[in-house]
C-alpha cells in the first residue's frame, strides 16, 4: 500500500509536470519565434534549399532569421554553433510552417525523453512503472521546461547518453555508434560517456561511439572543407560572447562571476580538460562496470562542461536513473532530495542570479552522496561477526 508521503510527493510531481506542459503549450508567440528553435529551423531551411555551405556565415544566417520572424526582436547575431549534421534534424521540420514545426518538435522531444527512459530500463532495471514515473519527474523539472520552450535538441543528447549506458551494459556496438553520434551534437558531453565504456573495458563499443561521434563532428567539412570546421569553432566561441558565462551550470558559471570574461573562458576550457583527464585516469586505473561509476561520470560531464545552460541539465536524467538503481541496492540514500535541491537551484537561476547556484548545489550533493556511498560500501564489505 502506498504511504501518504509517497502519495503527496507523487501528486506534487504530477502537478509540476502538468504545469510544465501548460507552460509549453501556452507559450506566447513572441517567445516561440525568438527561441533557439528558430535558429535550427533557419539552418534546416538553408540546408533544404542548397545553402548548407552558408550555415556558419553569420550575415547569411542572420538574414534568414530576420526573414523567418519579420518584425520580431530576434538577435541576428545568434550563431549556429553545432555540427552541420545536427541541422539535418530540422530539414523535414522546415517543410512545415514554423509555428507548427515548433509544436511538432516539442511533442517529438517529449517522446524522445520517454524513449530514453525505456531504453535505460532495458539495461538498469528499476521496479514498477519507473520509465513513466521518471518521465513525469523530468517533465516536472525546470531544465525540461527550458528545453521544451526553447525547442532544443537536448532530448537527442539524453537518448544518446542512455544509448551509451545500455551499450556498455550489453556490449552493443551498433547502439554505441548511435549514442556517440547523438551526443556529438554537443560534443563537450561525449568524452565522459566514452570513458564509461573505457571503465567497463567495452573496447569495441568505445571505438564505435568514437567513430559515430567523429562522423558528426566532421560533418562541417561538407560546409566548405576545413574552413567549415573552423567556421563551426568560430561560431561556438561567438555564442559564448553572446551568453554570459556566469549563467553556465558547470563550475565555470560561479567562477565567471568573479573573473573577467576572457579569463573565465580559458578557465572553463582548462576545467573541461582537467575533468576529462581525471575521469580518464579513474577509468583506466579502476575498471568498473558499476552503476555508481557511470552515475558519477554523468554528473561530472555537466559540472566540467565549459558550456552548459539550464536546458542542458535534462542530461542529468541519465545519471539520476543510475543513482536510483544504486539507492535500490542500499548503497545511497534517496537521490530525490539532492535532485530536488538542484532543480530548485536551477529554477532560481532561471529567474536571474548574480552567481549560478545549480553547479554549487550539485557539487555539494555529490560530496554528501559520495561520502554516504563510501561509508555504506565499507560497511557492506566488512565481514559479519562470527556467531558465539
Amino acid at each position: 500500500m502506498t504511504s501518504r508521503p509517497a502519495r503527496v510527493v507523487g501528486a506534487m510531481v504530477l502537478a509540476l509536470a502538468i504545469g510544465g506542459i501548460v507552460l509549453a503549450v501556452r507559450q506566447p508567440e513572441l517567445s516561440r519565434r525568438t527561441s533557439d528553435f528558430t535558429i535550427g529551423y533557419g539552418v534546416g531551411t538553408m540546408i533544404r534549399t542548397g545553402q548548407a555551405g552558408d550555415v556558419y556565415d553569420q550575415a547569411r544566417l542572420g538574414t534568414v532569421l530576420q526573414h523567418l520572424t519579420p518584425g520580431e526582436p530576434i538577435d541576428p547575431r545568434l550563431p549556429f554553433n553545432q555540427p552541420l549534421a545536427a541541422g539535418l534534424v530540422f530539414v523535414p521540420l522546415s517543410l512545415l510552417p514554423i509555428d507548427v514545426a515548433f509544436r511538432v518538435w516539442q511533442l517529438a522531444g517529449a517522446g524522445i525523453l520517454l524513449l530514453a527512459f525505456f531504453l535505460l530500463q532495458s539495461a538498469v532495471r528499476l521496479p514498477g512503472r519507473a520509465p513513466w514515473l521518471g518521465w513525469l519527474a523530468l517533465l516536472a523539472s525546470a531544465p525540461a521546461w527550458a528545453t521544451l520552450t526553447e525547442g532544443q535538441l537536448t532530448p537527442l543528447l539524453v537518448l544518446g547518453a542512455a544509448s551509451l549506458v545500455v551499450a556498455g551494459a550489453h556490449d552493443r556496438v551498433a547502439l554505441a555508434g548511435i549514442g556517440g553520434a547523438l551526443l556529438a551534437i554537443k560534443p563537450q558531453y561525449l568524452p565522459a560517456y566514452l570513458l564509461v565504456l573505457v571503465a567497463q573495458r567495452r573496447w569495441a563499443a568505445a571505438l564505435a561511439a568514437l567513430a559515430g561521434g567523429g562522423a558528426i563532428l566532421l560533418s562541417p567539412l561538407a560546409a566548405g572543407g576545413p574552413q567549415g570546421l573552423a567556421a563551426m569553432a568560430r561560431s561556438a566561441f561567438a555564442g559564448d560572447q553572446l551568453v554570459a558565462l556566469r549563467l553556465m551550470e558547470g563550475w565555470v558559471g560561479p567562477l565567471a562571476s568573479v573573473l573577467p570574461g576572457s579569463v573565465a573562458s580559458r578557465v572553463g576550457l582548462a576545467l573541461f580538460a582537467l575533468t576529462t583527464a581525471g575521469l580518464a585516469a579513474v577509468a583506466w586505473r579502476r575498471p568498473s562496470g558499476s552503476s555508481a561509476t557511470a552515475c558519477l561520470f554523468g554528473f561530472m560531464a555537466i559540472l566540467g562542461s565549459p558550456h552548459s545552460l539550464p536546458h542542458d541539465l535534462v542530461l542529468l536524467a541519465v545519471p539520476a536513473w543510475l543513482c536510483v538503481s544504486v539507492f535500490v541496492e542500499g548503497l545511497l540514500p534517496s537521490p530525490l532530495y539532492g535532485l530536488a535541491m538542484v532543480d530548485l537551484a536551477v529554477l532560481i537561476d532561471l529567474r536571474g542570479t548574480p552567481v549560478s547556484l545549480g553547479p554549487i548545489v550539485l557539487t555539494a550533493a555529490l560530496v554528501v552522496y559520495g561520502l554516504q556511498f563510501r561509508r555504506r560500501s565499507k560497511q557492506r564489505a566488512q565481514p559479519l561477526p562470527a556467531a558465539a
